[in-house]
């Protein structure tokens, strides 16, 4: 069993990724688990809390090929004023 500490420095550790892989550019929840090897569901989840703490955000979509639109993921840019 993995201790709560562990947990949250894996968590951690995997918002600093996800916040790398984001440094270059837009991309969807797919793109993201890809590039890190990590599961989509785990990918999801980490994205969503990164929006909710409100340190990435998805002003747009891309459409996939069944015409479903998808959330592309960028760092929130803040200016001092509105954060």
């Amino acid at each position: 069993m993995i201790s709560i500490p562990v947990m949250q420095s894996l968590t951690t550790e995997d918002y600093a990724r996800i916040l790398s892989c984001l440094h270059s550019g837009p991309k969807t929840c797919k793109e993201v688990a890809d590039a890190l090897k990590l599961s989509y569901p785990r990918a999801n989840q980490l994205l969503l809390n990164l929006a909710q703490k409100r340190t990435i955000h998805s002003p747009r979509c891309r459409t996939n090929a069944q015409g479903r639109n998808i959330n592309l993921w960028e760092i929130r840019i803040t200016n001092g004023l509105n954060p």
